[in-house]
């Protein structure tokens, strides 16, 4: 079975998760602003606690948003500087695609709309369903949206995200909702589906998705 590194930052969470024949080994620590001093110190940790050296591994992951910007920088720079160092593949997925998978994996709901907090009055958002037999999740393109233009897609639908705090209306309008922000193990566990995308840095530069290029958070 295929051995696969993640890394997520997309938000004030900071997480590392390698998985070994389906058994992951997590690290994973709310830390805002300190994502580029814990991000390789986990993946030592969970490498050590795995018992894997580089050369076992067989592709590194990255959550390469939306989210905060710094946050994403820092994932993709790390992966790209092990893939470099370890000559790994890398594969990109969506953070919201994480989220999605982690509300698929707690409740067996196939269909989410996955929503973070992108500050300025603004969420990030992405409709999602999992697909069991191929063990996939299929995803529109994500979204930078006002909370009162997204309020009428809602109703009746599943709900996951980081946004109760901020827009508890919002939340109220789904059907159901799960508080949860993007973990590396999600990650980890989407791209076990996915290893034929993953490329080489010859053929592939980690590039995070913004949706807001111009604003750091």
């Amino acid at each position: 079975m295929s051995i696969v590194l993640a890394v997520e930052s997309a938000t004030a969470n900071c997480a590392a998760s390698l998985i070994v024949d389906g058994k992951a080994y997590t690290c994973a620590e709310f830390a805002p602003q300190q994502h580029a001093q814990l991000i390789l110190p986990m993946v030592d940790k969970v490498m050590q606690q795995a018992g894997i050296q580089p050369e076992q591994i067989d592709a590194l992951v990255f959550g390469e948003g939306p989210g905060a910007f710094t946050g994403l920088r820092i994932a993709a720079g790390v992966v790209q500087g092990l893939a470099l160092g370890w000559n790994k593949p890398i594969l990109a997925i969506s953070s919201l695609k994480a989220l999605a998978y982690q509300a698929y994996e707690s409740t067996g709901k196939t269909t989410w709309w996955a929503c973070l907090d992108a500050r300025m009055g603004e969420i990030y958002v992405q409709h999602c369903e999992f697909d069991p037999q191929e063990a996939k999740m299929i995803a529109k393109s994500a979204e930078l949206v006002k909370p009162d233009q997204f309020k009428p897609l809602v109703e009746a639908s599943n709900g996951v995200g980081d946004i109760t705090e901020t827009y508890p209306e919002l939340v109220a309008s789904f059907a159901s909702w799960v508080d949860a922000v993007p973990q590396a193990e999600a990650l980890a566990r989407l791209a076990l589906s996915e290893l034929a995308q993953s490329k080489y840095l010859t053929d592939f530069i980690p590039q995070p998705v913004y949706l807001r290029a111009s604003v750091s958070s």
